[in-house]
């Protein structure tokens, strides 16, 4: 049997807990959220991404290869150009969702996605930047467009939502696939081969962060259990 390689053994992980097939996707699929609940995880998803720059910072300041650090700049500039930011295309869906998205982005966010934050800034802070590129880009950002190819339709056919409100989420169809499919090519050209272990492992931990804060969406607001914490409903 042939083994797989390196940029393979990556993708592999990230198949095996892909949040595309996660309850919450699953419930959002066959139109059984409320579009507060869309909302909500919309609220979360701006917690874990509206200050990448922190994230993104650390992994430029690790990174000794010039393909690596252009790979990050080019990826915060697509998140945060000026004529519509990616975090501003959330906050809209947000309140075509019926929310007050500038009162919602004032609470702290669920246990599940600060422990998401706290470990990707650990990830970053602490660890090689081949291991941080990986966790974060390949392990987490690059999941998004299939989990958008599935809401998408779903969105404009059963909720009624316009195009300008979602998106987000169309603009994520592909831009994720560009910054996934980058950041595979980087990490696979630099990693050396004592460190490719770590990167695996990194990946690893990267899908069960997500899948985790994906957990606390569908705990809190589609089976309704309380998951504690300060200044939450």
């Amino acid at each position: 049997m042939a083994v797989a390689t390196f940029r393979q053994q990556m993708l592999d992980i990230v198949e095996e807990h892909h949040c595309k097939r996660h309850p919450l996707i699953d419930t959002w699929v066959r139109g059984d959220l409320s579009r507060e609940t869309l909302g909500r995880w919309a609220v979360e998803h701006w917690h874990y991404t509206h200050d990448l720059h922190r994230l993104i910072g650390r992994i430029l300041a690790n990174c000794d290869h010039q393909e690596g650090r252009d790979m990050e700049i080019d990826n915060l500039s697509d998140e945060q150009r000026g004529s519509d930011p990616h975090n501003r295309q959330l906050l809209d869906f947000v309140d075509a969702c019926g929310l007050d998205s500038d009162e919602l982005v004032q609470r702290p966010p669920l246990p599940t996605t600060q422990g998401m934050r706290d470990w990707l800034l650990l990830l970053a802070d602490r660890r090689s930047w081949q291991e941080a590129a990986a966790g974060f880009h390949v392990g987490m950002e690059a999941q998004l467009a299939p989990i958008c190819d599935r809401v998408v339709p779903v969105l404009r056919e059963h909720y009624g939502f316009d195009e300008h409100a979602i998106r987000f989420f169309v603009t994520h169809q592909t831009a994720d696939v560009e910054h996934g499919g980058r950041a595979l090519h980087v990490v696979d050209k630099y990693t050396p081969d004592d460190l490719r272990d770590r990167v695996l492992e990194a990946i690893r931990e990267g899908t069960d962060a997500r899948w985790m804060y994906f957990d606390g969406v569908y705990i809190k607001w589609v089976l309704g259990y309380d998951l504690g914490g300060r200044g939450r409903d």
